[in-house]
C-alpha cells in the first residue's frame, strides 16, 4: 500500500491542505477518494497518478471532476511513499513551469530537512 503525505512547510503549513481547503466540498471529496484509490491499487491507474517528465522526479495525481481539473504535485520518498506539495486547478492543456518549480523547490526543503 502507497503511503501518502503532504509537504509541511518550515513554518508549520500544509499547501496541500490550504489548496484543499479552498475547495468546495463535493470537489475535495472527489480528490479525496482519488487519493484513497491512489493509496490502495497498486500500482496506480495512470490515469489518477502519473510520474512527470522532464522534471525532478515529480509525480502529478489528476483529478477531474464536474469540469474541473485538479492537480496535486509531489515526489515519491522511496518506493511506498508519495509526498505531496503543491495543489492548483489546471487551466491550460500543458502544466504551468510555475507550478512544477513551486514543487521542485518544497522538495529541495524536504530533502534538506531529512538530511
Amino acid at each position: 500500500m502507497l503511503v501518502i503525505d503532504f509537504f509541511v512547510s518550515p513554518d508549520g503549513n500544509s499547501p496541500v491542505v490550504e489548496y484543499l481547503d479552498g475547495l468546495n466540498g463535493k470537489q475535495a471529496a472527489k480528490v479525496l477518494w482519488t487519493l484513497s484509490a491512489i493509496k490502495l491499487t497498486h500500482p496506480a491507474p495512470s490515469v489518477y497518478l502519473k510520474k512527470m517528465v522532464a522534471t525532478d522526479d515529480l509525480w502529478e495525481v489528476r483529478v477531474i471532476f464536474a469540469g474541473n481539473i485538479f492537480r496535486l504535485l509531489g515526489w515519491r520518498d522511496g518506493t511506498d511513499k508519495l509526498v505531496l506539495a503543491h495543489g492548483f486547478t489546471k487551466k491550460t492543456e500543458k502544466t504551468p513551469l510555475q507550478e512544477i518549480r513551486t514543487t521542485e523547490t518544497r522538495k529541495k526543503i524536504y530533502e534538506n530537512k531529512e538530511t
